[in-house]
């Protein structure tokens, strides 16, 4: 009997040990393929191309999940296209909406220059070569603001060409800024000299529209103060602009690149926009932080090379 309990005691314990060893190999199989399916889950962004699960063995009820996701991605990349459509659409509306508004602006005083020529025009007139010089003046100027609007939405329209040159950014930057005769506009590079692979003329446009708006936005400040900074960080250029003036207010922090958006009461709201889209071109970044009376600190990455 007690040989009989022995023997029967190494049976029961060896087919615990295989109970345990099928259970941990089928977990795992089970767990592998749950484990591939959550991946996939994690990786999935409305923005890419994302790819199917394929699973070449597994239970139904994986099959079934399986199946389930693969669905899931094809309804949304129809669904991301449809959006992404919409969005071109809606895009072109507001620019057509807001090129006829601009448009539109310099029309009305030619059209009154016109109609007041036309009611008052008597070529027995001693001054009516005077006249017809101040009407035609006017009318220079509006249809010159018409081609700098024109001009303005072909360049916003156009990708920035990435032209890249070895430049000295440390003199070029220097160089944007002589334009500006203003005292209160403080220069500090960190470094002697600063070459990288950029345009010349781009980076000038973008200090240049960086200073303006730190300008326009301190104009109504008693003491202001604009501190342009260049630097280099790891192996990237950083260039920041700091202005005391009136900030950025809570509300509109997020429209500050959005095309069209201005919080002045002249100009197109593009400027912002453009030099974004030629640092992106360069694969950099520009942020910035704002307080209200306080002042905007806008930082540029570009990569050297």
């Amino acid at each position: 009997m007690r040989e009989f309990l022995s023997r029967l005691g190494l049976v029961y314990l060896l087919m615990f040990l295989i109970a345990i060893a099928l259970a941990y190999f089928l977990s795992s199989y089970i767990t592998r393929s749950i484990q591939t399916i959550s991946d996939k889950m994690q990786q999935t962004r409305l923005n890419k191309r994302n790819e199917k699960i394929i699973l070449n063995a597994a239970s139904s009820e994986i099959e079934s999940l399986v199946e389930a996701y693969n669905n899931m991605i094809d309804q949304l990349e129809e669904s991301a296209a449809k959006l992404a459509r919409s969005e071109r659409e809606q895009a072109w509306r507001e620019m057509a909406k807001q090129v006829a508004h601009e448009i539109k602006n310099p029309l009305t005083p030619m059209r009154l220059t016109v109609q007041s020529f036309e009611r008052k025009f008597n070529p027995e007139d001693e001054k009516i070569k005077e006249k017809l010089a101040e009407y035609s003046k006017t009318l220079i100027q509006q249809i010159d603001v018409m081609s700098s609007i024109a001009s303005a939405f072909s360049d916003f329209a156009k990708m920035p060409t990435q032209k890249r040159e070895r430049i000295e950014v440390i003199s070029v930057v220097k160089l944007a800024l002589d334009i500006f005769n203003e005292d209160f506009i403080n220069y500090a590079p960190k470094e002697d000299e600063l070459f990288a692979d950029l345009d010349k003329t781009q980076l000038i446009r973008i200090v240049t529209n960086l200073v303006k708006n730190a300008m326009q936005a301190s104009e109504n400040e008693e003491n202001p103060i604009i501190n342009v900074v260049v630097l280099l960080e790891k192996k990237d250029i950083k260039i920041v602009v700091s202005d005391n003036g009136k900030g950025i207010a809570e509300d509109v922090k997020d429209l500050i690149f959005e095309p069209k958006f201005t919080t002045k009461s002249s100009g197109m709201g593009l400027g912002l926009p453009m030099i974004k889209n030629i640092i992106e071109a360069y694969e950099g970044t520009i942020s910035f932080i704002s307080e209200e009376e306080k002042g905007t600190i806008f930082t540029v990455i570009l990569p050297k090379e």
